[in-house]
């Protein structure tokens, strides 16, 4: 078993895990930092199943620091997100910002990256920036219902500042320009495509379980998406 695979199977067992708790039970306190966990093996999955060579986990953990360091900005500015602060739930607060949230930016992008199948960097780097922001369209409503941050400023879309979906779908689709290209499989593809169907089921569920009755709408027409994304490629 290769280690792609390896780490791919641990997030599924970490998240089925997880799943199961905070969806019928309360997690306590004590076990909040299974949050942090959640998000290293995200992000270790996704990077894993797009490839392992050494320029790639290079350019990887460059991405993680400079998304991580664009949240700083964001956090003390505003900018490019809008106003918002970060609870302490999903880790320790270094500089304003949970230490994962590196991790987190890594499973989204690469997760991406493993849906946008493109001959050319650039289409790539648009579709990824779509797919950043579909999964944000339910990760956020629901992360902030949970608590995991706090938008200061009002919006649209579940009070998010359309801001933030612009500056997701331009940071998403800019790093993966120092992302090296590669052809990818079918197998890859799916299991692209399961990582992010898995995030949006997981947190359009717990919207609906903390008050956003009608976010299922959204994410049953993501996951069908995706599903469509990958029966496209298959085609093909």
């Amino acid at each position: 078993m290769d280690r792609a695979t390896k780490l791919y199977g641990l997030f599924l067992g970490w998240y089925s895990i997880g799943f199961v708790l905070q969806v019928f039970f309360t997690v306590p306190d004590w076990l909040q930092f299974s949050n942090s966990i959640f998000l290293l093996l995200f992000a270790l999955a996704a990077v894993f199943v797009f490839g392992s060579t050494k320029k790639e986990i290079i350019v990887a953990i460059i991405i993680g620091l400079l998304t991580y360091f664009i949240e700083v900005l964001g956090v003390l500015t505003g900018f490019p997100f809008g106003s918002y602060a970060y609870s302490d739930t999903l880790g320790l607060n270094v500089l304003g910002v949970p230490f994962t949230l590196g991790f987190a930016w890594l499973g989204v992008i690469y997760t991406g990256l493993l849906m946008a199948d493109q001959p050319t960097i650039f289409r790539r780097a648009i579709e990824v920036g779509v797919w950043v922001v579909l999964l944000d369209l339910i990760l956020d409503p629901a992360a902030e219902a949970l608590g995991f941050w706090h938008w200061n400023n009002a919006g649209v879309y579940y009070g998010i500042p359309t801001t933030n979906f612009i500056a997701w779908f331009i940071i998403g689709g800019l790093v993966t320009f120092m992302v090296p290209k590669r052809t990818l499989t079918l197998y890859q593809q799916k299991r692209g495509k399961l990582l992010f169907q898995l995030m949006v089921l997981l947190f359009g569920i717990l919207g609906v379980k903390t008050g956003l009755p009608f976010v299922w709408i959204p994410t049953i027409i993501l996951m069908l998406i995706a599903e469509g994304r990958y029966f496209y490629a298959r085609s093909k």
